[in-house]
């Protein structure tokens, strides 16, 4: 029973793992392709409000304000999403599982607690007075975004690293509860 336990484990762990990958791999490329998508398209390049390479006009235009806007959005609904991976892991864990799994996972759910209730809404608020704002000369609001930005990120990879651990010990915990033998698969 703790093997089937440790395996759900697992699951939600490779679940939660490969999400945060992803949504950090999308909202990477938000920015840097509006930019791509007006190299690209000519069409959207006249309409866009800038040229290529245009950093200052770019970062008031249209379709940079809806890929902020996007981000916002995608982290938001991303930020729920997680606190119920969350409270699954921290179950299983809690059920079965290495010890040091367990307190890797009271770390990124402590994470995803501040980023959720603290930085996201901060960010958004933030983020939201900069819109369609000239960065020249740099608002004074930018800094105070690029600082919480930076420890929303560092904790994003802190959280990600925790779970890949948590997942690893999790690993070798079944592998060790199973003897390094597949458990018996049932006849079809």
């Amino acid at each position: 029973m703790a093997a089937k336990k440790t395996t759900a484990l697992i699951f939600v762990l490779g679940v939660w793992l490969g999400s945060s990958i992803l949504l950090l791999w999308v909202v990477g490329s938000s920015f840097p392709g509006v930019e791509r998508a007006v190299v690209e398209n000519n069409r959207l390049a006249a309409a866009a409000g800038f040229a290529p390479g245009q950093d200052a006009a770019k970062k008031v235009s249209v379709p940079w304000v809806v890929a902020g806007e996007l981000n916002r959005q995608y982290f938001s609904g991303w930020n729920v999403g997680q606190l119920a991976l969350a409270v699954c892991a921290l179950v299983f864990a809690s059920r079965s599982g290495p010890r040091g799994a367990l307190l890797g996972l009271c770390g990124a759910g402590l994470i995803v607690l501040a980023l959720t209730f603290w930085l996201a809404p901060e960010i958004t608020t933030l983020g939201r007075s900069l819109d369609f704002v000239p960065r020249e000369p740099p608002p004074a609001a930018l800094e105070s975004f690029n600082r919480l930005h930076g420890i929303y990120t560092a904790l994003e990879l802190v959280k990600v690293t925790l779970i890949a651990l948590a997942t690893w010990l999790s690993f070798n915990f079944l592998e060790a509860a199973t003897g390094g033998e597949d458990p018996p698969q049932p006849v079809s």
